[in-house]
């Protein structure tokens, strides 16, 4: 296909940065959105299905409009002018891994009739584990594991493909992953945002009031 080598890139661009080898998003109304996931067999996650995060997080906007919640001990990377070229986003290290655990976001352009049949298609073609069509909280996405990393790619009415990866894979690490990529929502649509915010002001309220005690 086309995009195939663009794909591949990318995919291995986020590979290597760990360490090892507003858009309308893709969507439906509810209705639709069962008749679709009935129809190509699509895993429908939302965040309320996590029933405690494997981390204490912060939530983060993206530009394209979506969020994801990502631990707040994690050091946030500069990312380099070639990096940007090759469509980094984002990147994030655990200050506390031995094995350097860190997760990159990157975006790339594939074209408008890119869908996700597509990329659920090469990337199983490619070898790739575990490959599965998902809804993230209303985002229609592709959940797979490359031989060192965990990953979710998704598309925008664009012809954007947003991919973000963590690694390298461990046991130690799954709940992370798993954790960090049903955070995935709509900037627009993340209520658990306000909430966070407002308990953290609720928080520094109390502090301030027993320190004046």
């Amino acid at each position: 296909m086309k995009n195939w080598k663009k794909v591949m890139a990318m995919l291995c661009t986020a590979a290597m940065i760990t360490g090892f080898s507003a858009p309308v998003w893709a969507e439906a109304d509810a209705a639709e959105e069962t008749e679709a996931a009935e129809a190509t067999e699509i895993t429908e996650l939302t965040i309320d299905m996590l029933e405690e995060a494997a981390y204490e997080g912060t939530w983060l906007t993206f530009e394209p409009g979506f969020d994801l919640y990502v631990p707040s001990n994690w050091n946030v990377l500069e990312v380099s002018e070639e990096d940007q070229a090759d469509g980094v986003m984002f990147q994030a290290l655990d200050p506390e891994s031995e094995d350097g655990v860190n997760l990159a976001v990157t975006a790339t352009e594939v074209g408008t009739e890119y869908d996700l049949d597509s990329m659920a298609q090469e990337l199983d073609e490619a070898g790739y584990i575990d490959v599965e069509k998902v809804s993230i909280n209303g985002i229609f996405a592709v959940s797979f594991e490359t031989e060192s990393t965990y990953g979710i790619g998704f598309l925008d009415d664009t012809g954007i493909m947003y991919n973000v990866q963590i690694g390298p894979k461990s046991e130690e690490l799954q709940p992370t992953a798993e954790t960090l990529f049903i955070s995935l929502i709509k900037s627009e649509e993340n209520t658990y945002k306000d909430d966070a915010q407002a308990a953290d002001e609720t928080a520094d309220e109390a502090a301030d009031e027993e320190a004046a005690n």
